[in-house]
């Protein structure tokens, strides 16, 4: 028995009516083993994985998504956390929340199956490996197609012919793989969904791109706990105050010869485990007043958190 199973999206049977007709909309790869895995019992994780793996895109390609061209290569994905919420519920019929959305990602990327990005306009997703959920399955379209397409008598006589093809074919993909892995797209997020071709926004490349969602969340969650300002937007200041943040990071990696970490993974972990806020920003002062995110992203506040970094 085969440790692979193909998940079809292309047979769309009509059954029901002769005016239906069969749709190809492609196919891919799902492992037996992803089913024995302890995290494929998280119906919700394995929802996702199937939803990414069948949503990446076979081929690099340009598209449109959020009134911004994407640049994806093999194996990626552009898409918005709103949109894989709506995509996975519950029994119930409830979306999941984009904080459990953000937890099962990091999950995929903890376990080096994908690696993502985003910024205010969506987020790139790139399946690690994903040419062991495609390669193969092309490659057998391929040696089918070429002993169809010869004559009986000759086929057997080809056998060394096809078995060539398929060594070639599979060396070539890996090597393909290998060169967009080197080559990553200019934009971020990964996309179940596609807009139609608009006049396209110039996006500025920057080391300071962030999740603007994932962060607001991050902080919002930090003010619940602590009955701190809660915000509804990244203000021109708090983005500063981001940017600010992060040049520190980066120059005490540099500083301490350590390799700095992605501003993603960084800014939200100054503000879940990094930042405390003192008994003064929580309303012990003589104004009753609290304070929020523009305190924690101080110069005064950072510095002493920064210079313990492990």
């Amino acid at each position: 028995m085969s440790n692979v199973a193909y998940a079809d999206f292309g047979e769309q049977a009509a059954l029901r009516s002769s005016r239906m007709e069969n749709q190809k909309l492609g196919h891919f790869a799902l492992f037996r083993s992803a089913l024995t895995t302890d995290w494929a019992r998280d119906y919700a994780k394995l929802a996702l994985w199937v939803h990414l793996i069948g949503g990446a895109t076979h081929k690099p390609r340009s598209i449109i998504f959020d009134g911004v061209k994407w640049d994806l290569s093999r194996g990626q994905m552009v898409t918005k956390i709103s949109i894989m919420c709506r995509k996975l519920l519950d029994s119930k019929g409830e979306e999941k929340t984009a904080k459990q959305v953000r937890g099962m990602l990091d999950f995929f990327v903890k376990e080096k199956m994908i690696s993502y990005s985003g910024s205010r306009h969506g987020t790139l997703i790139t399946i690690l490996n994903y040419a062991d959920y495609q390669a193969d399955f092309e490659v057998t379209n391929k040696v089918t197609n070429e002993v169809t397409n010869k004559p009986s008598g000759s086929a057997a006589s080809e056998a060394g012919q096809v078995t060539k093809l398929v060594t070639n074919q599979v060396k070539q993909n890996k090597n393909v793989f290998k060169q967009e892995l080197k080559d990553p797209p200019k934009s971020p997020e990964g996309g179940f969904v596609e807009q139609e071709e608009t006049k396209p926004k110039k996006q500025a490349a920057s080391k300071f791109t962030f999740d603007r969602e994932r962060f607001q969340d991050t902080w919002n969650c930090k003010a619940k706990k602590h009955g701190l300002p809660r915000i509804t937007s990244i203000s021109i200041s708090t983005e500063k105050g981001i940017k600010r943040l992060y040049e520190s990071h980066l120059r005490h990696c540099k500083q301490t010869k350590r390799n700095p970490v992605d501003i993603d993974t960084f800014i939200n972990g100054y503000i879940e485990f990094g930042y405390t806020p003192s008994p003064y920003a929580l309303g012990d002062n003589p104004a009753g007043k609290k304070y929020g995110i523009s305190t924690a992203l101080t110069q005064r506040i950072i510095d002493p958190i920064i210079s313990q970094e492990d």
